[in-house]
């Protein structure tokens, strides 16, 4: 017989070997016991929200979330510039869609929040094939706007979010052994090959222009210059008054003796090169990746108090300095050859001018006179013509061809001038695309920041709280995924905007931080976070077991670094296996989305987004509340019950009902196809 008062009875088929969810109360069975790994969560589906369906009519799938039972929704806007069915904007949305959802909201009480376009990522406004251009990066900015007009008009403020991608860099270089500092042991290496042949990108600081994509493996060429040390070695050691010190014996001197100080470029080109006689050559090095580090410690100590260099950069400098020099050799070469067609110009004409006034006076007899054969280098002359020509004509003709030479050489040496001088220039300007993307990055980041806080001011009456950017860490080849880079992004970006809001807008410094701290912070999603699992590096003899359970711990690590660092603001939720974005169910993929709840949850936040994928848009968001245990209210015995056992019961899922009763009883004469008895 069915026990209806008995609180642990549910449905027929309960899998209790298998159950997650946190033993509350009684055992479900005499004598079981609550499993040692199993947890309590005070979160339930008012906290743990999710996404809406960004394939449909927002304001129709902000009510089907609704329906489903969610008290926080997320509105997705997959489409940029105009959009379209498939693809909507929130400009898709005019301002009747924007009262309908505020009303649904309001009349629900649901929290809702804002996805900006997902087919666009980054602030820098990187284009693979140009570099770092601030038209692109206007264009993100206005979907941006966009997404935060639409918040301000449409939802009772909180997050914008948009994707973080805001360059390529290599992981291994920049996240490889001893990167982290608290995290000593935490290795992490994009491909096998990647320590041999990662690629580095160097930009023009002015226009945002690659000026070269660097591979370690690539080897570089320079000539060997002479050091104080083969020079001078009598000034080694000795004081400087152009240095403000000693002489060291790696520094270089130029042909008189004088230091050469290596920050001014106009001066690399006075060191000396090496000569080798047997040869009758300049001697030359071929340079590696390592070369060019030492190079590049070698610099950085000399230039203590100067900006100090990547080695990709010094690359590019040795490089571009290969081309001055080339380029400066030619402009000398066909600079002293000027001067000699210069003099002979000058020489021609006076010589013409006499034989000119001659050639008036004289009569033809006496021309003839001076008639003289035209000459040919010297293998023709035997079997060319020998046409006579005038001292006139034969002045006239050198003449031209002396002012055809200063033309060729004024074009050539200017044009080598012009080329060296756009180099010496182009090496003032060049930077890692670290440097000039994070710059362009935060600037952008700032601006979407005061433009948040424009319209949390201009809303105020209908907002909740105010709206903020919420930039999300993305694609781990991306800037911008790690930790530390969210960290560095979201702090300097705060930094720009508190500076515009004092110098434009009047504010005290401790309101422009505040201000710049209420309308940028980040958002943490744990799935994307665990596609770092990937590329983990396992420890000599480390288990698969191991080396996972030393991932989950460095992720949960950062999560609370990201915390202490005050730059945390919305949650997401979603699950993958640790290579791809795939948005599994919660806990079917090995995310630590467990001890990342409870990381937040400790830390004060209750807010989170479950995120569904292709395969899940209508289960992911009870399944992650059957999984991580969360609480339903109801009444009776069942009070504060978690959800995953409620669901079983309610639901039915596992099991079909033992019989029907009332109005809901078929006749006797109806029967099931089987014929079996319906008891």
């Amino acid at each position: 017989m069915v026990i209806f008062e008995n609180a642990n009875y549910y449905n027929a088929l309960d899998r209790f070997e298998e159950q997650d969810e946190f033993a509350f109360g009684a055992p479900i069975f005499e004598g079981d016991q609550p499993r040692k790994d199993e947890w309590h969560t005070s979160l339930g589906p008012k906290e743990l929200g999710t996404t809406t369906n960004p394939m449909q009519d927002q304001v129709k799938a902000l009510v089907a979330k609704i329906r489903e039972g969610a008290s926080k929704v997320e509105l997705e806007f997959p489409g940029s510039g105009k959009g379209n069915s498939q693809a909507s904007t929130p400009e898709s949305y005019g301002k009747r869609a924007r009262q309908d959802i505020r009303e649904l909201t309001s009349a629900t009480g649901i929290k809702v929040s804002t996805h900006a376009t997902f087919s666009k990522q980054g602030f820098s406004g990187l284009d693979p094939q140009r570099g770092f251009s601030h038209e692109a990066a206007y264009q993100n900015l206005k979907e941006m706007k966009k997404a935060i007009q639409f918040a301000a008009e449409a939802t009772t403020g909180g997050a914008v979010v948009f994707h973080t991608g805001e360059w390529a860099r290599p992981i291994s270089e920049t996240w490889g052994k001893g990167a982290d500092k608290k995290h000593k042991d935490v290795v992490f290496k994009g491909f096998d090959e990647e320590e041999d042949d990662a690629t580095y990108f160097v930009v023009d600081e002015r226009t945002g222009q690659f000026v070269s994509t660097i591979s370690k493996n690539k080897e570089l060429s320079r000539p060997v210059f002479k050091k104080a040390s083969q020079t001078n070695p009598e000034k080694v050691g000795v004081y400087d008054k152009d240095k403000g010190g000693v002489i060291e014996a790696d520094d270089y001197l130029d042909m008189d003796g004088k230091w050469i100080d290596e920050t001014k470029t106009e001066r690399l080109f006075e060191k000396q090169p090496e000569w080798n006689s047997k040869q009758t050559n300049f001697k030359s090095e071929i340079l590696n990746w390592d070369n060019i580090v030492k190079e590049t410690d070698r610099w950085n100590k000399k230039n203590a108090n100067g900006r100090k260099l990547k080695p990709e950069e010094m690359f590019i400098k040795i490089e571009l300095e290969n081309q001055i020099l080339q380029a400066k050799g030619s402009s000398l070469y066909y600079g002293h050859r000027y001067e000699q067609s210069e003099y002979a110009v000058k020489k021609i004409k006076e010589a013409l001018d006499f034989y000119r006034k001659l050639d008036d006076n004289l009569s033809e007899d006496e021309k003839w006179k001076l008639m003289r054969k035209r000459g040919f280098n010297n293998y023709a002359q035997e079997y060319a013509s020998t046409d006579q020509e005038s001292i006139v004509t034969f002045l006239e003709r050198s003449l031209k061809e002396e002012q055809d030479m200063m033309r060729y050489i004024h074009e050539a040496s200017a044009s080598s001038d012009a080329n060296a001088r756009e180099r010496e220039e182009m090496m003032k300007r060049i930077k890692s695309a670290e440097i000039v993307g994070l710059n362009r990055s935060t600037t952008n980041m700032a601006r979407a920041g005061i433009y948040a806080m424009q319209q949390s001011q201009k809303h105020k009456k209908d907002l909740k709280e105010d709206i903020y950017i919420a930039p999300e860490n993305w694609q781990v080849q991306q800037f911008g995924s790690h930790p530390d880079e969210l960290i560095k992004l979201v702090q300097e970006s705060r930094k720009k905007m508190a500076k515009e809001l004092q110098a434009k807008y009047g504010k005290s410094e401790d309101e422009a931080k505040k201000l710049s701290a209420n309308h940028i912070k980040s958002t943490i999603d744990i799935g994307h976070l665990n596609m770092w699992r990937q590329h983990f590096v396992a420890k000599p003899g480390e288990s698969e077991q191991n080396r996972d359970k030393r991932f989950n711990k460095w992720a949960i690590d950062k999560t609370k670094e990201m915390i202490k660092a005050g730059i945390v603001g919305h949650l997401h939720l979603s699950d993958n296996m640790g290579f791809d974005d795939e948005h599994l169910t919660i806990g079917e993929g090995n995310t630590p989305v467990k001890e990342f709840v409870k990381a937040m949850e400790e830390a004060g936040f209750k807010d989170f987004v479950i995120e569904p994928g292709s395969y899940n848009p209508t289960s992911a968001m009870p399944d992650a509340w059957k999984y991580l245990g969360s609480n339903i209210y109801g009444v009776g015995s069942r009070m504060h019950a978690p959800f995953g056992q409620v669901r079983q019961a309610h639901f039915g899922y596992n099991a079909p009902s033992f019989y029907i009763a009332g109005a809901y009883s078929p006749s006797n004469d109806w029967k099931l196809w089987s014929e079996v008895p319906l008891e």
